[in-house]
């Protein structure tokens, strides 16, 4: 006679424990916003939930579920959660030129960057952390890269000759995680850059998080590294020469939406090196954008004219 294991029966949520579930979730992601499931997932560790351990994803599962339901019922907007994967490629259209010119107008952003000896950009590790660093690359107006883990040799070379056509030092600011995969993305991408760069590309790169710093600091969320990983080896040897324990790795999403941005804002700030050419510019900006609107205004009332409309007052 065969015996096999019986299934194990987790007792099921009662109505108010899902009611303060969500009441708790509300709560992270509107502090939180805009952030990713997975942030949300760490926020609540060992407050509400416990880490989920080898290859259970229970605690996880439940966070995404109940978001999902969330969203799908109204309770918490679409926007609080961040998902970067939808990517559509049509070119831009319009409803009409008065259209065009609205859209030009709201949008219109002068690249204050010119005015400045680096270039700058910023490299995640995935689609879900550049939706919670988009809001502070928009402000500064940086490109946001998600490397999606390791890119393609045609995308990087590709890269550089978009670099090497415009002669400029380049600064990186790179959000990932330190973990075996984590930090042998950037580290492979920017080896690929400078050996097909033949030595004339000249790249910084800067680790905003995770950092070694962080991991040593023992405050946030870790976990056990798998050792399988075939970038462990380079991974144990870094670790080591920073003097962290080569078995732990930190997620970025262990770091708050907050901090991260906070940190991405202050470190893009300080890249400005000519502070008056910026702010010089930045006024230029403003003054093309109050001629676009006259522009639009202008516009809309000789459409309203050709068409029989009276002139609005």
């Amino acid at each position: 006679m065969g015996y096999s294991a019986s299934p194990i029966k987790r007792p099921r949520r009662t109505k108010s424990q899902v009611e303060a579930l969500r009441a708790d979730l509300y709560a992270i992601a509107e502090a939180a916003r805009p952030c990713s499931a997975r942030h949300i997932y760490y926020l609540g560790i060992g407050r509400l939930w416990d880490k989920d351990a080898g290859r259970s994803r229970r605690n996880y599962s439940v966070v995404v579920r109940e978001l999902g339901r969330m969203r799908e019922t109204g309770a918490i907007p679409w926007e609080w959660i961040t998902d970067g994967t939808r990517l559509v490629r049509q070119d831009e259209q319009f409803d009409s030129v008065e259209d065009a010119l609205a859209h030009a107008m709201e949008t219109y952003r002068r690249n204050l960057w010119t005015s400045q000896s680096r270039r700058v950009e910023v490299w995640c590790e995935s689609d879900s952390v550049a939706g919670v660093l988009l809001p502070i690359t928009s402000a500064w107006g940086v490109g946001l890269y998600s490397c999606r883990g390791q890119s393609s040799k045609t995308y990087v070379h590709e890269a550089v000759v978009d670099y090497l056509r415009e002669p400029k030092p380049l600064t990186v600011c790179f959000v990932g995680d330190w973990d075996p995969s984590g930090r042998s993305v950037p580290r492979s991408v920017v080896e690929r850059m400078e050996r097909y760069g033949n030595g004339q590309f000249d790249l910084a790169f800067r680790q905003i998080a995770v950092t070694a710093d962080d991991v040593r600091s023992g405050q946030f969320t870790s976990h056990y590294v798998n050792t399988a990983d075939v970038n462990f080896r380079r991974y144990e040897h870094e670790c080591r020469a920073e003097g962290i324990d080569p078995m732990g790795a930190v997620e970025v999403e262990a770091l708050s939406p907050g901090l991260l941005r906070r940190r991405l804002s202050d470190a893009i700030e300080a890249l400005i090196d000519d502070v008056a050419a910026w702010n010089q510019l930045s006024r230029a900006e403003q003054t093309e954008r109050e001629l676009l609107q006259n522009l639009h205004a202008r516009v809309s009332e000789v459409l309203r004219h050709e068409s029989g409309d009276p002139p609005t007052t």
